[in-house]
């Protein structure tokens, strides 16, 4: 009961800031394009979707005579946030309550909509584009729908098995039962909304800010991290190794920075130290300071 008031104050606490209501007007905005993706192309077209939103639609065509879309994504959601509820926070389920709410709504206001694309190929590129984009703004500030997120979480909390295997299973579920409902070419198409459906996603999540880590192995390591990271405002960590050949202590430094940055970086690397080894690694997600936090993650605060 103790925790159940700790999140529940940790709840009303966000709902008293700007980041959270400018989060909220960002997942309506997305689940308007969504909703009207769906119901404009995807459905006249018989694609079919990635998720829960797949899963829908795969049985939508045998109920729509007795049930709306919008309805039965949320009875679909019923059991998932179920499942979640002991898994995430309770400002993470309600966050993601709403999310479902304003979707759903969504889905009943575009009922009948329809995006005037006859060409089935340029539907599927233009209503990947529009999902996933609307989609990554809204899961950059921690906004959330429910559907097999939750699903995906708790299966690899329990079971160990990576939430991209659960969706690849229902993704190829989805496909491959779009290709015995209809045909193999429609199920191609749904094949292709998929693809730019997550590739705008991660742009739109991402987008110029994409999370760059570096090594820098360099003979000044104080100098370089003062007068280097510091222009850049970076936090920066020393990891302690010895070198291979000359068996020499060093000082490796590590540190994340964004896609923007990267290019300043080098140029404040070579002026300093043009004799410094540098390494640059792609990174997905990144949770700490100045980045995502564990809350906007879904994870319960902890107890200092």
């Amino acid at each position: 009961m103790n925790q159940l008031r700790e999140d529940f104050k940790e709840f009303t606490e966000a709902l008293l800031t700007w980041k959270y209501w400018w989060m909220l007007v960002v997942l309506a905005f997305g689940c308007f394009v969504f909703s009207s993706v769906v119901n404009g192309i995807l459905i006249p077209h018989h694609f079919f979707a990635g998720g829960l939103t797949g899963l829908g639609l795969l049985f939508y065509d045998s109920i729509k005579e007795f049930l709306p879309f919008s309805l039965l994504y949320a009875l679909m959601n019923v059991p998932i946030f179920i499942i979640g509820f002991r898994e995430f926070s309770l400002k993470f389920i309600l966050t993601s309550l709403i999310g479902m709410g304003l979707y759903t709504v969504s889905l009943e206001l575009t009922e009948g909509f329809e995006i005037a694309i006859k060409d089935p190929m340029l539907s599927a590129i233009f209503g990947g584009v529009l999902a996933g984009f609307s989609t990554g703004f809204y899961l950059s500030l921690g906004g959330s729908v429910g559907g097999l997120d939750i699903v995906g979480t708790v299966i690899k909390k329990r079971f160990a098995i990576p939430i991209g295997t659960v969706f690849n299973m229902v993704n190829f579920l989805v496909l491959t039962s779009n290709a015995y409902l209809y045909d193999l070419e429609t199920a191609l198409f749904t094949g292709v909304f998929m693809y730019v459906f997550t590739w705008s996603m991660q742009k739109g999540q991402i987008g110029f800010s994409q999370r760059k880590s570096v090594f820098i192995i360099s003979s000044k390591p104080e100098e370089v991290g003062e007068k280097v990271l510091k222009k850049l405002d970076r936090g920066f960590t020393y990891l302690h190794a010895s070198g291979g050949y000359a068996g020499e202590d060093k000082r490796v430094i590590y540190t994340v920075i964004n896609l923007l940055e990267l290019g300043r970086l080098k140029e404040y690397l070579f002026k300093t130290d043009p004799d410094a080894f540098i390494s640059v690694q792609n990174t997905g997600d990144v949770i700490g300071k100045r980045f995502l936090t564990w809350e906007d993650e879904g994870y319960r605060t902890r107890k200092k």
